[in-house]
């Protein structure tokens, strides 16, 4: 599950109790290259908080380094060119990107 805070603060919550290691990899993170770790919260529940742009993006959890895992209670899954599924997180908020501004 996500939650998305004022101001653009995204919580990011999966129960893995099976997991060992679980990172939040997903368009705000070039997908594996710079995938962020997960803290473990106890009772199999994996957390991590950051600050998004407003915006729309895909993302998945990597666990244990092999299998790539959806969060159905975000706020949306779709199947990506690859064929797998991914979730979509969606922050609001006013445009700050001048990238994306000038497009």
């Amino acid at each position: 599950m996500v939650d998305v805070l004022t101001g653009g603060e995204a919580v990011f919550r999966v129960y893995l109790p099976d997991a060992t290691r679980v990172r939040l990899a997903g368009d705000f993170t070039r997908w594996r290259d710079d995938a962020l770790e997960m803290t473990p919260a106890g009772d199999g529940w994996w957390v991590r908080s950051l600050r998004l742009d407003p915006g729309d993006y895909a993302f998945c959890y990597l666990v244990d380094e092999k299998d790539w895992t959806p969060d159905y209670a975000a706020f949306g899954v779709e199947l990506n060119d690859f064929g797998s599924w991914v979730s979509r997180v969606l922050v609001e908020g006013a445009c700050t990107d001048a990238r994306l501004l000038a497009a």
